[in-house]
């Protein structure tokens, strides 16, 4: 995207250290922030559930 570090975090509404530590792997990020930083890089997100044994058909 040609953004520092600052200007990215700045663009995702999020701090400058959650990027580095992203970036870094910290296994302990805010799953929000992380939905921002995500957001703020053009990437979409689809979640979807598993299925339970109880749902999968016989």
């Amino acid at each position: 995207m040609g953004l520092r570090q600052d200007e990215f975090a700045a663009a995702a509404g999020v701090g400058l250290r959650f990027v580095v530590e992203l970036e870094r792997g910290k296994p302990t990020v805010q799953l929000g922030s992380t939905l921002a930083v995500l957001a703020a890089a053009g990437v979409d997100l689809q979640l979807v559930g598993r299925s339970s044994a109880h749902d999968a058909p016989p």
